[in-house]
């Protein structure tokens, strides 16, 4: 019998907040891809995903197909991810981050 599972991919960064009516997660795994989500009480999530290349303390991320209105470019502190460039700013706690900047 095969278990449903798939594999579980390494983090490197996890990040979140509590959104008015969700949750917007970002996960950034070991092999340079990452999931953005933005989950709703009663809805499953939009993911959008891509691969992610961090210069310095700025972290660029390249959407397989449509960007989310965070943007695709953040700073990257000790405690949060803040995007800039989008129709917003977004700002998510890190949970977790075996990440180290060059500040």
């Amino acid at each position: 019998m095969q278990s449903g599972k798939k594999k579980e991919r390494e983090t490197i960064l996890l990040a979140d907040r509590e959104a008015p009516l969700g949750w917007v997660y970002l996960r950034i795994y070991k092999d340079k891809t990452f999931e953005f989500e933005s989950r709703g009480l009663e809805r499953v999530g939009d993911i959008y995903a891509g691969n992610v290349e961090l210069k310095n303390d700025t972290i660029y991320f390249k959407y397989l197909d449509s960007i989310p209105k965070a943007g695709n470019k953040a700073i990257l502190t000790e405690k949060f991810v803040s995007y800039f460039n989008g129709d917003y700013p977004e700002r998510l706690e890190i949970k977790k981050s075996i990440i180290k900047t060059k500040n």
